[in-house]
């Protein structure tokens, strides 16, 4: 997005708290990141993607701060560039309002993010940068987030949208994929990293980006990324990752 001069507007429509201790009392509890950055931490990463992640991260005195989306992409913002940052509870929003304090070119609302995005379309560049990364803990989710990307490409057809999910449920990420690839002429990318190879009675094996109207380069970068964290996060003894193009332009 910042290979073009004219400015881009930054749409993260389920921001949480921005920032996150790695370790805190519920970090610990569940050790998740253990699994995940904790891997990487203090590495010397071969991909330049993967070094930028962990030059991100910070070690303070008290542990290690792991950046959250709003983070990465405050980060990122140039002078020309905004961003639109929707947490609707309470608590994830006071601690994102914290973590974002020093950053005026991004605006934090406290309400719905998918019925927030369509209010921020079409952008004033018309160029944006949309994240949508629920917790999935509805089930409607997976009916409402293909409406609503729909909805927002009827308003701004060139938008760059990021859309996240779990693969738990196989079937259930597949209908949610179809729904929101149906009809698109604009290019779609799905990549996937994975622990272990899907499963009943696992829980989350795997998880899932699909990219709409996706950088030219994207996908390029992606198919020698991934390759590289899956042989390293495998639980069974096999890469499991997908890197492939769904839509062409």
């Amino acid at each position: 997005m910042r290979s073009k001069d004219k400015g881009f507007k930054y749409i993260d429509t389920h921001s949480g708290a921005g920032a996150y201790s790695l370790r805190s009392e519920f970090s610990e509890k569940t050790a998740e990141w253990q699994r995940g950055i904790g891997r990487h931490l203090g590495s010397n990463p071969k991909h330049p993607l993967l070094d930028q992640l962990l030059s991100a991260v910070q070690t303070t005195h008290t542990g290690v701060v792991y950046p959250g989306s709003p983070r990465l992409a405050a980060s990122a913002l140039r002078r020309q560039d905004s961003g639109a940052c929707y947490e609707l509870h309470s608590t994830d929003a006071q601690l994102l309002a914290n973590n974002l304090r020093s950053q005026a070119a991004i605006k934090l609302y406290q309400s719905d993010g998918l019925a927030g995005l369509l209010s921020q379309l079409p952008t004033p560049t018309r160029r944006a940068l949309v994240l949508i990364d629920p917790s999935y803990e509805l089930k409607t989710d997976y009916q409402d987030i293909p409406k609503t990307v729909h909805n927002a490409l009827s308003k701004m057809d060139n938008a760059v949208i990021a859309i996240w999910h779990p693969v738990v449920d196989r079937s259930l990420s597949n209908q949610m994929v179809k729904a929101l690839t149906v009809g698109l002429t604009q290019r779609v990318d799905c990549f996937e990293l994975g622990e272990r190879a899907d499963s009943e009675g696992y829980g989350m094996t795997s998880s899932g980006m699909l990219v709409i109207n996706s950088p030219w380069d994207l996908a390029q970068s992606m198919s020698t990324l991934l390759p590289e964290l899956a042989a390293q996060h495998s639980l069974d003894g096999e890469p499991h990752y997908r890197c492939d193009t769904l839509v062409a332009r």
